[in-house]
């Protein structure tokens, strides 16, 4: 399988997996910043994969240019919630109430 190819198929995985987030966020089974949460670890996990198979990061661009455009779709406010769960310490998923 060519590097193109490969990507592509990764792209539509990513956002088969950010779909099946957003339905458990609509049903109240995940909040959108978990759902955001966990897309991010699952994409950082492909970028990492494609970047290590084709033996350069660029190779993973575009997925992850999906990995926030999906996280954006399902948390808008997904990159201050990130700097927020980071600024504590121990880092953790941080909930109010």
């Amino acid at each position: 399988m060519d590097e193109q190819m490969a990507v592509e198929l990764l792209v539509a995985q990513v956002k088969d997996y950010a779909s099946d987030r957003a339905k458990d966020v609509a049903r109240g089974a995940e909040t959108p910043r978990l759902a955001a949460l966990l897309v991010q670890k699952y994409g950082r996990g492909v970028v990492d994969a494609v970047a290590t198979i084709f033996e350069t990061p660029r190779a993973a661009d575009p997925i992850f240019k999906a990995v926030d455009e999906e996280t954006a779709k399902i948390d808008p406010l997904w990159r201050e919630h990130n700097r927020e769960r980071w600024a504590g310490r121990p880092a953790d998923v941080i909930t109010h109430g």
